[in-house]
């Protein structure tokens, strides 16, 4: 029998045995939840349990007709996870830089096609092709500079792109060490006090936040800036070549913008070979928190309408959180920081349509970042909506090709612009130079520093004066307030004077005593100014705002109001530049022939005359048909023509205007060598608007051709509008108008649309 004292001795062993238990627990808690806690809560979420965003394709782009204008296709990303690849990780500028030399490589594999087969939601399998691209990976670097020194800015001042760079610079000058930055904001500051500056609704202008912080500090000293605060704070290594300290600086700069966190992965290249795919799954160990993501990419199935369809990138923080593109998106329902958006076009215009719902996957993987087991039982996408344009993608392309060809002398650029007057449906929005969406990426460099700015869109981002174009407002504001009628008229010597002021006129060989239809006929500039004279400036101010002229249309893409010549418009000039002279009787002379402040779009310009040739009705313009369900069962938008202006003018008035117009295209007209012989009767005018521009410091002057027209005469169905840049008269761009409409007639002919697709049946 066991003693007390022996129970008692048992009880104390087992007593400390308990304890020592207990102590080795509390500690090994302490040390997970304490000393490693934090560390372990980042291995558990990146490691253990990944719960992602599946992204969902966007909607499709069509013409009019259906024909597939973008697509999608399936293409892999390298994605970078912050907790296992940036965050304490010694290596990572190391791992980066091999990272990007390998991208940069990386030349897409095979030309073959292949097919890839998946499984759809219902279980059944669906093969699907997936097509190689020639260009090879892109690596995802967004920092406007060149990539090989001496540095330089690419772009052109005031773009998306220098904007979000100097914004960036501004909000880094103290930390990066640039005191001409800083010197420049407080100057800014000063100004916003001293010399105040006005927008065009008159508001205060913040001089700080409009300043360019890239006309203030070059390229290169931003360069050798980055790269000094990347090697003292972060440990970017040191004695780096001029190519690899820029690659990295850019990445770096990249991920600031897409706020690269543990909330935020950062995609490091798209498009990448199946080649570099297997290369780092096979050295998985040494590339961890890369991961490979399959999803759909924007397949480009024209080369032509880049412009108007515009481009895709990743969300920044701007977008995120700013107001920046449509933003701030952190608040829309289905999006997520890492979300491709719509960065330009239609693509941003409709973003709300195309962008589609994101689904979500969970992945298990073990601490080495081996996936185990990838669950199905998730959220799956759901596709965007399609948008069916109103765009003609036939005449869209002989359009183009007919800019290229008839504007590539003179060295700068041009645009064209079809409406249907009855509705404001545009069948054709093109601009020159342009260039390839397919190759937008790798060819940045190249497109961003052409001086011609081949990104611009000149048909609604580019301002001309309306030269002779104009004359047909004048004639229906002289008529329609009694200054002239049908039978006045004026002799025309080839002069006018006025305060002191010889004003000319040459669009005539001889003298001429011409009515207001002969002098749109002949364009002659001395009728138009007595009109002008007596009419005055405020008075065509009232009628180019009754015809949308110096006012955004309100069409779906990105376009400039430009304005209207008077003395309301000079006087809001003045409040920025004091310097300028304020309005006077000769501004009202020039004004009237289309020259003086007047600045419209070429969208604006051939919906004006769309108005004139349908007797008075201003449509909105638009580029949206309809907008179909992803599966095009469902229509989720139809476009009804809108009204925006009714212009009320006499059909005397405009019987007048419209036989000036059939006889400028006739034989004696300033068209005729284009039209007179054309087996469809079309009507038109001419114009020449002179332009002065200061380059590297030196005055060049250089002179637009523009022409509008319209066809048929009787019952017009088209309405075109195209300006050539230094082309010097609109009968040089009138060619292109005379291409545009034998397309036109021709598929009319034709009857090309029941040959395409039926546009309210299944698109493949």
């Amino acid at each position: 029998m066991v003693n007390k004292n022996q129970l008692l001795r048992r009880l104390l062993a087992l007593g400390c045995l308990l304890m020592l238990c207990v102590a080795l627990a509390g500690g090994q808690l302490i040390q997970l939840q304490v000393i490693n806690g934090e560390n372990y809560v980042h291995r558990s979420a990146s490691f253990l349990t990944t719960t992602s965003t599946v992204s969902a394709a966007r909607g499709e782009i069509l013409d009019r007709y259906g024909r597939p204008m973008v697509t999608n296709q399936t293409g892999f990303s390298l994605v970078l996870i912050y907790s296992s690849f940036w965050e304490d990780k010694e290596d990572r500028f190391s791992i980066l830089l091999d990272l990007a030399n390998r991208v940069k490589a990386d030349t897409g594999g095979s030309d073959d096609t292949s097919a890839e087969e998946s499984t759809d939601d219902d279980g059944t399998e669906d093969t699907q092709e997936t097509e190689s691209e020639d260009e090879g990976a892109t690596l995802c670097d967004s920092l406007p500079i060149t990539d090989t020194a001496p540095y330089a800015y690419v772009g052109a001042e005031g773009d998306a792109d220098r904007t979000a760079l100097s914004t960036y610079i501004k909000e880094s000058a103290d930390t990066l060490g640039l005191e001409a930055v800083k010197q420049a904001k407080e100057a800014a500051s000063a100004a916003n006090e001293s010399s105040p500056k006005y927008d065009a609704e008159g508001n205060a202008i913040d001089q700080v936040a409009a300043l360019d912080a890239t006309t203030v500090v070059s390229a290169s000293d931003f360069i050798s800036a980055m790269c000094a605060y990347l090697e003292e704070n972060l440990g970017m290594p040191s004695g780096l070549s001029d190519a690899d300290a820029r690659t990295l600086v850019g990445l770096y700069y990249s991920m600031r913008r897409v706020n690269f966190s543990n909330n935020a992965t950062f995609t490091l290249a798209e498009n990448v070979s199946m080649d570099l795919i297997a290369y780092i799954k096979e050295h998985h160990q040494q590339y961890t928190g890369v991961d490979v993501q399959s999803e759909a990419v924007r397949k480009y199935d024209t080369t032509y309408a880049a412009h108007l369809l515009g481009t895709v990138g990743p969300m920044f923080t701007e977008e995120w959180t700013g107001t920046d593109n449509g933003g701030p998106y952190q608040s829309k329902e289905g999006y997520t920081m890492n979300d491709t958006i719509g960065k330009s076009g239609l693509e941003a215009a409709l973003e709300e349509y195309l962008h589609g719902t994101a689904g979500s996957r969970t992945v298990e993987t073990d601490l080495g970042g081996d996936s185990l087991t990838d669950h199905t039982n998730t959220y799956a996408p759901e596709p965007g909506d399609n948008v069916i344009t109103t765009i003609d993608l036939d005449l869209q392309q002989v359009a183009e090709d007919s800019l290229a060809e008839y504007l590539s002398d003179y060295q700068r650029g041009g645009a064209a612009v079809a409406l249907d007057p009855d509705t404001g449906e545009v069948l054709v929005m093109a601009s020159y130079p342009t260039y390839d969406l397919e190759n937008y990426n790798k060819d940045y460099d190249q497109i961003s520093s052409d001086e011609r700015s081949p990104e611009l869109n000149r048909a609604t981002g580019g301002l001309y004066p309306p030269g002779s174009t104009f004359k047909v407002l004048t004639a229906i504001a002289g008529l329609e307030e009694g200054i002239i009628d049908a039978s006045t008229t004026y002799t025309c010597e080839g002069e006018f004077e006025y305060g002191g002021v010889t004003f000319t006129c040459s669009n005539h060989d001889q003298p001429m005593t011409l009515d207001v239809t002969q002098a749109i006929k002949y364009s002659c500039n001395v009728f138009f100014y007595n009109v002008g004279q007596a009419l005055t400036g405020e008075h065509l101010e009232q009628w180019c705002d009754r015809f949308g002229l110096g006012n955004v249309t309100g069409i779906e893409i990105g376009e400039r109001a430009g304005q209207a010549a008077g003395p309301t418009e000079r006087d809001a000039n003045r409040k920025n530049d004091p310097s300028l002279r304020e309005w006077q009787g000769g501004d009202d002379v020039n004004a009237a022939i289309g020259q003086s402040d007047n600045l419209f779009t070429l969208l604006q310009l051939a919906n004006y005359m769309a108005a004139v040739v349908n007797g008075g009705t201003l449509y909105q313009p638009t580029l949206v048909k309809n907008i179909k369900t992803y599966d095009y069962s469902d229509v989720v938008k139809e476009e009804e023509p809108m009204v925006i202006g009714s212009i009320e003018f006499s059909d005397a008035t405009r019987n007048l205007v419209m036989q000036g117009m059939s006889e400028v295209t006739a034989e004696g007209g300033t068209a005729a060598t284009t039209f007179a012989d054309y087996p469809i009767k079309v009507g038109g005018k001419t114009g020449s608007a002179e332009m002065t521009e200061r380059k590297d410091g030196v005055e060049i002057n250089y002179t637009n051709g523009l022409f509008v027209a319209f066809a048929p005469f009787d019952d017009p169905e088209i309405v075109i509008c195209v300006v050539g840049e230094g082309a010097g008269h609109g009968s040089s761009v009138a060619p292109v108008v005379r291409d545009i409409l034998d397309a036109y007639f021709a598929e009319e002919e034709a009857d090309t649309v029941e040959s395409i697709q039926a546009e309210n049946t299944m698109v493949p």
